[in-house]
């Protein structure tokens, strides 16, 4: 009974050996794959996407419109009706000047009108020449005139939908339509911001590559996360004497009027786009016609034709099939049938852990 005993012990032993013999031979095998002197590198697969080439320039937001609000001839201000910040409508009444030119003026028609009257019944009569009616006349429509302009002055209004960008008065100042006042030309301001533009010099080298109706692609620091879009409006055609540069006219569409007046903006200017190609990163070109497509591990290098290039992506014409997986670190030190072995992916979690230590 002990033999039989002691005989299942040996052979249950040898079994637990060869299976460990075995996970390490498996092990060695693992470990032995990889080739020897491989390159670490990183990938990135071929895919069909959009590239655009773009140049970049930079400057200030402005409303579509922004026109300072004044009276044609001097005054008082009396009413003050709107605040910094308001929103207005068309036609509304934004302050009140004093009557008293309006007033004069009335009063000075009204008695031009009376002599207008009684000299045209003489001319009628043969009483008095063309001439002399003609200057009363002249004189009689020249103070219909200035009564008209008194009684627009008087009331200013809105001329657009807007937004009260500046107040420059006080009530009770007085305003002169020469001079305006000691701080400022106008009364107030008035922006329209449901389209801001945003005007860029550009360089005589870049000018000829930029045509109204291109695409913009805009950024501003209140909304670093947002691309906003926009169009090319408007490109001089004579340059700054003083520069030597080029103004650039882009409309941006701005509904939510998220965009304001002052803002500070990117702008990349699309010269040249291709959409549904074969795109790669560009870190995988090597002198502009060379990829290393990686083929398990082994790095193959392969000609390339290409189209479009932007600063992450480059179209490929001729060379590459979406799909295939193309090495994007480590280029310089490859070669045609290098061994090659991939960097471990890092996640967000080991990224966060890494920037703690």
């Amino acid at each position: 009974m002990r033999t039989k005993n002691t005989v299942i012990r040996v052979i249950i032993t040898a079994l637990v050996v060869a299976v460990l013999l075995a996970g390490c031979t498996k092990k060695e095998t693992a470990k032995t794959s990889q080739p020897a002197g491989a390159l670490r590198v990183n990938v990135s697969e071929a895919r069909i996407g959009t590239v655009k080439k773009t140049i970049t320039y930079s400057g200030v937001l402005k409303g579509i419109r922004e026109v300072p609000i004044a009276p044609g001839m001097s005054s008082w201000i009396n009413k003050i009706l709107v605040k910094e910040g308001q929103k207005v409508k068309k036609g509304q009444l934004l302050a009140k000047l004093s009557p008293e030119q309006m007033e004069q003026a009335k009063a000075q028609l009204d008695a031009l009108e009376k002599n207008y009257q009684r000299m045209k019944r003489l001319y009628e009569k043969g009483a008095i020449t063309q001439s002399q009616f003609d200057q009363i006349e002249a004189s009689y429509l020249a103070a219909k005139a200035g009564y008209q302009l008194a009684s627009k002055n008087t009331r200013l209004r809105a001329p657009f939908d807007g937004i009260v960008a500046e107040v420059n008065t006080q009530e009770g100042q007085f305003f002169n339509a020469m001079m305006g006042f000691s701080s400022a030309p106008s009364v107030l301001t008035l922006v329209d911001i449901s389209k801001v533009k945003l005007e860029v010099e550009v360089s005589d080298r870049d000018v000829a590559l930029i045509n109204p109706g291109q695409e913009v692609m805009l950024k501003v620091d209140a909304f670093p996360e947002t691309t906003f879009t926009g169009k090319v409006e408007n490109v001089d055609e004579i340059a700054d004497p003083r520069t030597g540069t080029y103004t650039v006219k882009i409309i941006i569409d701005n509904p939510k009027e998220i965009l304001k007046s002052g803002m500070y903006a990117s702008a990349k200017i699309v010269i040249d786009k291709a959409e549904s190609v074969v795109v790669i990163p560009t870190d995988a070109l090597v002198n502009d016609t060379l990829v290393y497509i990686a083929e398990g591990n082994t790095a193959k290098a392969r000609k390339v034709k290409t189209g479009v290039k932007s600063a992450q992506l480059v179209q490929i014409i001729d060379g590459v099939k979406p799909g295939e997986k193309v090495i994007t670190t480590g280029t310089i030190a490859l070669f045609d049938g290098a061994p090659i072995k991939y960097q471990p992916k890092i996640t967000k979690k080991a990224e966060a852990k890494t920037a703690t230590q």
